[in-house]
This record gives C-alpha cells, sequence and structure tokens, in this order.
C-alpha cells in the first residue's frame, strides 16, 4: 500500500527526494501542507533540515501558508521540529492510546 501512496504523491509532485531521505507531503485547499511522511537515513547531518527547506520553498509556491506535521510524543524528532520554529499546537491520542503531537510552522 505505501508503494501506491508513494506513486501516487510523485505523480502529483507531492514527493521530495534527496540522498538519504524523502519527504511525502499534501497541500489542502486553505493552504495548510500536511507532512505526511519524513524519512531521513541518517539522522544528525542536515538531511531533515534540507527537506523541511525545501518544503518551505514548495509551499510558498505553491500558496501554502503553513506546514503540519504529527509526531508521537515519544520520539526525539520532536526536538527536531521544535528546532526548527515549529510550535506545539495540540497534542491528540490515537485510537490505541499513542499521544501525538501536532506541530506547525508557519511559511
Amino acid at each position: 500500500m505505501i508503494f501506491e501512496s508513494l506513486f501516487e504523491s510523485a505523480q502529483k509532485g507531492e514527493l521530495v527526494l534527496v540522498d538519504n531521505g524523502f519527504a511525502r507531503f499534501h497541500i489542502r485547499r486553505d493552504g495548510q501542507m500536511t507532512l505526511h511522511e519524513i524519512i531521513v537515513t541518517r539522522p544528525g547531518c542536515g538531511i531533515g533540515t534540507a527537506l523541511i527547506n525545501q518544503l518551505r520553498g514548495i509551499g510558498r509556491q505553491k500558496g501554502a501558508t503553513c506546514i503540519l506535521a504529527k509526531c508521537p510524543q515519544d520520539l526525539p524528532a520532536n526536538r527536531f521540529y521544535a528546532s526548527l520554529g515549529f510550535t506545539l499546537r495540540d497534542t491528540e491520542t490515537t485510537p490505541t492510546g499513542r499521544k501525538l503531537n501536532v506541530w506547525q510552522r508557519s511559511l
């Protein structure tokens, strides 16, 4: 199933690929860019920051007003979002009881 999602995102121009990482996103009609996945195979090397910077540029070109990302509370990636100027907007609980932080950054 992930292959179909990746293919569909690539066809829509909603997939960013770089060496050692990728990001899949969608821009809603209201201007919110939702980050579905960001995968980095070499954390700490600036790849994630480069991906977010590319997303910011794409978002501005396509009329997005913000980036929204959800991250499980127990993952160190929360520090990554905070370090890039994202604001903790909310916390949600999944049906399985896992807590998700909802991060937002204006463009």
